[in-house]
């Protein structure tokens, strides 16, 4: 391994390793009163969850009068766990996530405008061109129970080919370590989305292309846990669309490519089914 490929690896595995804390800059400027918890999934490393983060944390923090604690955890399932669990009064997750966390007490707010589509990131001049071309690779993921990564293998299943079987596949700490993977000759492929790689630095990006799937689906939602309170959902609900609205959240949904905030419809949460299903057999093998 030469020492470009080493160094980008380790810095990114320790960064992976600060997602088991709090994001310890949440709520540390705002006002008194009860505090709120914001659970963020962890598909990007802590460190880059709280710069990506903080101007929507502020904003909230400002319009609410109340502190915001920012956490995540140090893997999907675990996250996925807290959540239906009810630890988070505040929730971004993945939308079949949010699906699961609506069954347990959790209150659709908004969802990113941006489609979510998984895209396979591959080396330029790698020969891969289309999904037959992953036979006999190595397919980098950021969790299995990521939507990108089930929208991805199933896409891959829909044609004939089977993880295991005709492809090999490996996680990763998060999706910024999946794709550094593929740039660093470690995986031919990692399976995203297009908002987790306009995120990364510029010179990983630039050290890959994409190969797009077919897979559409909503994208992160937000939620908030029914036990606040209905005028305080109102509220918080309010503060999200302004800011939407604000200089601080176009600045925002610009530089993730988020875009802004749509409703949540039913048919939304519909569109989820077959992805959620895909998630409760996972858990289950798990558990054996």
């Amino acid at each position: 391994m030469n020492t470009d490929r080493r160094t980008l690896l380790a810095g990114l595995a320790g960064l992976a390793g600060l997602a088991v804390l709090p994001l310890l800059l949440a709520g540390a400027q705002a006002d008194t009163g009860s505090r709120l918890t914001l659970g963020i999934m962890p598909f990007n490393s802590a460190l880059a969850l709280i710069k990506t983060h903080q101007p929507l944390r502020q904003f909230l923090e400002a319009q609410l009068g109340t502190a915001i604690d920012v956490h995540t955890t140090s893997d999907y399932t675990s996250f996925l766990r807290e959540s239906l669990a009810g630890r988070y009064d505040l929730l971004i997750t993945g939308p079949h996530f949010a699906v699961m966390s609506v069954e347990k007490g959790y209150v659709p707010l908004v969802r990113y405008r941006a489609t979510l589509q998984p895209i396979f990131v591959i080396r330029p001049g790698s020969g891969i061109e289309a999904a037959r071309d992953l036979r006999g690779r190595v397919v980098a993921l950021s969790s299995l129970f990521s939507v990108s990564s089930i929208g991805g293998m199933k896409w891959l299943a829909d044609k004939g080919m089977q993880a295991g079987r005709d492809y090999r596949i490996r996680e990763y700490p998060t999706h910024g370590a999946a794709i550094a993977a593929v740039a660093v000759g470690e995986a031919d492929a990692a399976l995203t989305t297009y908002t987790p790689l306009q995120q990364i630095p510029a010179d990983v990006r630039n050290k890959v292309v994409e190969l797009p799937s077919e897979i559409r689906m909503p994208h992160l939602m937000t939620l908030a846990h029914r036990r606040l309170g209905d005028p305080r959902i109102a509220a918080i609900r309010k503060a999200l669309w302004n800011f939407a609205e604000s200089p601080e959240g176009q600045r925002f949904f610009q530089d993730t490519g988020y875009q802004g905030y749509e409703p949540v419809s039913h048919a939304d949460l519909e569109a989820l089914t077959p992805y959620v299903a895909i998630v409760r057999q996972q858990m289950r093998l798990e558990t054996r």
